[in-house]
């Protein structure tokens, strides 16, 4: 679970924060602070928290793996000044209760932690373009890139064609280039995969291998959760843009983002500039993609791919809160079952409609918007392996988000 663009702020927080970076002698005699976290709903769940209050790291820390009341974590430096500044945990609540943690006293420092995320863009170094394509050379994973401007599908010059992220259940990526659709890369295992996957220049990650494969055909459509807008009844993709930036701006071990640019992106109704991020986290399946816009667009939309062996429904929609569209069927290229869905905002969308090609939200003008996507394959570990079961999922999921954890803060008697 992500919130805020993906941070949860604990805010009010006026205590200095006595903290020794030694674990064993971890504890503040003084200025200690008592967090709640309190899960509202009638079971039990699973969120992945994101704290970056200021005031929780006014003595230093360094970025390391942590326990929190054994449950694990990860001090995260994202300004890159060497000392932290978040903390990423991952829970387990408990039904209708509240787990209450001193800080710092419960914080156990320097704790081996598994990498469960990841995110990645691999251009080729070393060769050269001829023409629109990239001759030679190797793939060399970057934190950031400019996208030439010879760069068009299939040019072999960025490994699987776009950026990747993935966490120990599933993995995305999309295309950097005028198609711009979001794909699936569904998995059997629950590692991380993305480093192996296209060394050899091809799409040899369209056949099934022992991890995996590419499972979604996105042909024409916007894939799952990508952007684009809705003009005269039909999906304008990102054609033509003056320039294109993408960033990982954060891989740690339970959390990854991406940041895309689209300078000057022309439509056949105006030219604007927004800025995508991408973000997942250690146990969920989704993607939070929050999007910026220099100014308010009308009618930018999201969607799911259509496909005719898929079967396509919908929560029921209030006035207000969460509310998600979604496909399942043999619709995977593994000729076998596949989910998939977007969660939104009532408050954001204008309209819920088809296209030739997608099944489509349409967004009110704004400066922000924020949804999640996700994809459920039948293959992976523990997967999901019917209608019934990908519905309980989602409906699951939905709770969660209009009642989201209710963080409270303290100081310690």
């Amino acid at each position: 679970m992500i919130i805020n663009k993906s941070y949860l702020w604990v805010a009010g927080l006026a205590l200095s924060v006595g903290c020794s970076t030694n674990a064993k002698d971890n504890v503040a005699e003084e200025g200690t602070l008592t967090i709640e976290i309190k899960n509202p709903l009638a079971y039990t769940r699973n969120e992945t928290l994101v704290l970056a209050d200021d005031e929780l790291f006014t003595d230093p820390l360094k970025p390391q793996g942590v326990t929190l009341l054994g449950h694990a974590g990860e001090l995260i430096d994202s300004d890159q000044d060497g000392q932290a500044d978040q903390l990423v945990v991952n829970v387990d609540l408990q039904a209708q209760s509240t787990l209450s943690i001193n800080w710092p006293n419960d914080l156990k420092l320097g704790q081996q932690l598994d990498k469960k995320v990841q995110a990645e863009i691999s251009p080729k170094v070393g060769g050269e373009w001829q023409n629109r394509k990239y001759v030679g050379g190797d793939f060399q994973n970057v934190d950031f890139l400019r996208v030439p401007a010879p760069h068009t599908d299939h040019s072999y010059y960025i490994r699987y064609e776009g950026p990747g992220i993935e966490n120990e259940l599933i993995g995305y990526r999309f295309y950097l280039d005028w198609r711009n659709a979001m794909d699936i890369f569904g998995k059997k295992v629950d590692t991380l995969v993305l480093q192996s996957v296209g060394l050899d220049g091809f799409d040899s990650y369209h056949e099934e291998e022992p991890w995996g494969l590419d499972i979604l055909k996105a042909g024409k459509s916007l894939g799952i959760g990508s952007i684009g807008q809705y003009i005269n009844g039909k999906v304008e993709h990102f054609k033509q843009t003056d320039s294109v930036t993408c960033a990982i701006k954060a891989n740690n071990k339970l959390s990854a983002t991406i940041e895309t640019s689209y300078y000057g992106w022309q439509t056949s109704d105006k030219k604007s500039s927004i800025v995508s991020n991408l973000s997942i986290v250690s146990g969920d399946r989704s993607l939070q993609h929050t999007i910026a816009f220099d100014q308010p667009i009308a009618d930018f939309c999201t969607g799911i791919v259509k496909h005719d062996a898929a079967s396509s429904f919908a929560s029921l929609v209030g006035s207000s809160g969460w509310a998600y569209i979604a496909t399942y069927g043999k619709q995977s290229l593994a000729d076998d079952k596949l989910g998939m869905a977007i969660f939104y905002n009532t408050k954001d969308v204008k309209e819920v409609v088809d296209s030739s090609f997608d099944h489509l939200i349409v967004f009110k003008p704004s400066e922000e918007v924020s949804y999640h996507l996700l994809g459920a394959w039948e293959q992976e570990k523990n997967g999901i392996k019917s209608l019934e079961e990908f519905q309980k999922y989602l409906n699951a999921k939905l709770d969660a988000l209009n009642h989201p954890v209710e963080i409270s803060v303290k100081q310690s008697l």
